[in-house]
């Protein structure tokens, strides 16, 4: 299940939630969800969002406009096992015509087993930072 919630991606509180079942390769020798996992669940849900928004995050790589992690912190709070449905939700906190803050949080039959944010920078093909596009920045920046 996935599902979106908008204003335009250029402005915040746009979200996405997305139903993960963690596989046994994920997991560590606990039975737990690796915690370099979490990441990439975090990412799905992400570029979900992007998708969801009319936008291909390899169609915007096509255009030499690429998006690195700059910061990213997470709190685990209680462990997702084996066979657990992770409930993903990542949401846009800030946007400006360089980077895109969100925010992550999974849950558990509806226990909220973490949180964590990122900060992602936007740079060209030579990894110097770059203006992004306006298409993706311009709903915010207008409303100011």
């Amino acid at each position: 299940m996935s599902h979106a919630t908008s204003p335009p991606f250029g402005t915040t509180g746009g979200s996405c939630t997305a139903d993960v079942r963690v596989r046994y390769a994920e997991c560590d020798a606990m039975g737990y969800l690796h915690h370099a996992k979490y990441w990439e669940y975090f990412e799905e849900v992400r570029t979900d969002l992007l998708r969801r928004n009319g936008f291909r995050y390899r169609d915007l790589e096509r255009e030499g406009v690429l998006f690195v992690v700059y910061k990213a912190a997470i709190k685990y709070l209680l462990p997702i096992r084996y066979d657990d449905v992770a409930r993903v939700t990542a949401r846009v906190e800030r946007v400006t015509r360089t980077r895109v803050d969100h925010s992550y949080r999974i849950d558990v039959e509806g226990a909220k087993t973490c949180e964590a944010t990122t900060t992602l920078a936007c740079v060209g093909r030579d990894g110097r930072p770059m203006l992004m596009p306006e298409r993706l920045w311009g709903a915010s920046t207008r409303a100011r």
